[in-house]
């Protein structure tokens, strides 16, 4: 990835929150996401923000 580009995870952590989603990192590594009870990964949060229509598949 070079500077230019940014970061998938990044970026689907903005739109959730400018959404109105709450969204916490979990644990000291950042991997980890919590919404509500539920946990997430990096991958499965950018999955999430997709399937609202926050990011679209030209965004990763």
């Amino acid at each position: 990835m070079s500077a230019d580009e940014a970061d998938p995870v990044l970026e689907a952590l903005a739109a959730l929150k400018a959404a109105g989603i709450a969204v916490e990192p979990v644990g000291e590594g950042m991997d980890r996401w919590r919404i509500g009870d539920l946990l997430f990964s990096d991958a499965e949060l950018v999955r999430i923000a997709m399937s609202r229509g926050l990011m679209e598949e030209g965004d990763v």
